[in-house]
């Protein structure tokens, strides 16, 4: 995502509304402006989020909170698609997932993937296994339940001949109907979306990352020509969970293809939840660690980056140049890394209710939290 902040955008907190520009076509950005709500006019209620009224304005309103302009075109939002390229490399079919299971364990069990990211982040490590132990588990049920259901059903019935015959059918049945019981309850639980977020990442880090390295060109192009036709004040990249690599792809390239800096030098990053170690622990992310020196050089973008020790699915406080190897940033620590606590589990209990809420709470740097959590991302993102 990218936030171009206006020149001169000042003002006092207030409601406000995402207002997307539909009637521009762009296969790369969807872009909003940001403008007053009327849910900010007196008397009206502002606990949002709720959907626009107007249905020819796709968008929502959000309570104010932080420094939000009066003028609707000082700020504006944009999500820089790349999403069709992940969901590209995504297997649909179930028995195609299971099928390359085996390829990615080997590397992450086999070739030392486990215990280079469990060196890292424990918590990553475990969910990184996560689906391939609940694949091995639902494999041994189904076959387990549909012998058992077979074996029954031969024993009920006094003709051998058929006896075989209808015993085989139903525990291909059974275990058919379990295993399809198995991924519909994996898409619920997230164990899918992480699934296909490893494969896909796997990918990457064995340098088959050709279209989503051509799309990082088509990316930096399309914001340079943006500032070339209006100039932005500050702009701001930010990237979520697997988007956080490609927000440092996108701002390397950014300062390859902008040697004088003109743009560059308004630019800075956010990276939340960010799993960068993901792709920087493979040997073949070599594109990925020159991305990452790239932004090492000096003059360095100013670069936060938001983790939560409660989220599992993040490196949480690790340092992504030590986390493939590269030498560290001389000077101030690079990026900053800040802490935050999406969730304060006071017992036991609430721990592990915690540990089965991780897809939920990953996505919580993306909302309105409260200022317990220790981050806003509306806050940041309109910040003077």
């Amino acid at each position: 995502m990218e936030h171009r902040k206006a020149k001169g955008a000042t003002g006092d907190a207030q409601a406000i509304k995402l207002v997307r520009r539909r009637q521009e076509r762009d296969r790369l950005l969807s872009r909003w402006r940001i403008q007053p709500s009327q849910a900010s006019s007196p008397g009206a209620s502002t606990s949002g989020p709720r959907r626009a009224e107007d249905p020819a304005q796709v968008g929502h309103d959000l309570p104010g909170h932080g420094s939000v302009p009066p003028n609707p075109t000082s700020h504006e939002i944009a999500f820089l698609h790349w999403d069709d390229i992940a969901r590209s490399h995504w297997p649909r079919r179930s028995l195609a997932m299971v099928g390359e299971i085996a390829a990615v364990y080997r590397w992450y069990l086999l070739q030392g993937g486990l215990l280079r990211i469990g060196r890292l982040c424990p918590g990553v490590a475990l969910c990184g296994a996560y689906p391939g132990l609940f694949t091995a588990l639902a494999l041994m049920i189904a076959l387990l339940g549909g012998a058992g259901l077979g074996g029954l059903t031969y024993g009920a019935i006094p003709a051998a001949g058929l006896a075989w015959g209808v015993a085989v059918l139903v525990a291909l049945g059974t275990t058919w109907l379990l295993l399809l019981a198995a991924w519909a309850l994996a898409d619920r639980l997230g164990v899918v979306w992480l699934w296909r977020s490893i494969r896909f990442t796997h990918r990457l880090g064995q340098a088959r990352d050709g279209d989503l390295r051509l799309r990082v060109g088509e990316l930096a192009r399309r914001i340079l020509e943006l500032e070339a036709e209006a100039p932005a004040e500050t702009v701001l990249l930010v990237g979520h969970s697997s988007g956080s690599f490609v927000m440092a792809m996108v701002a390397a390239e950014l300062r390859r293809q902008d040697p004088g800096a003109a743009l560059t030098g308004r630019l800075s990053l956010l990276s939340l939840g960010q799993n960068l170690a993901n792709l920087a622990v493979y040997p073949g992310a070599q594109a990925f660690h020159a991305d990452l020196q790239e932004l090492a050089q000096e003059p360095r973008l100013p670069w936060l980056d938001v983790t939560s020790a409660d989220d599992l699915l993040c490196f949480a406080g690790v340092d992504p140049y030590r986390s493939c190897g590269l030498p560290a940033p001389t000077g101030t620590p690079y990026p900053e890394l800040k802490m935050v606590a999406l969730a304060q589990p006071q017992t036991l209990l609430g721990r592990l209710r915690l540990a089965f809420r991780q897809f939920d709470l990953h996505f919580l740097y993306l909302r309105q939290a409260p200022a317990s959590h220790g981050f806003d991302p509306l806050s940041q993102l309109l910040k003077p």
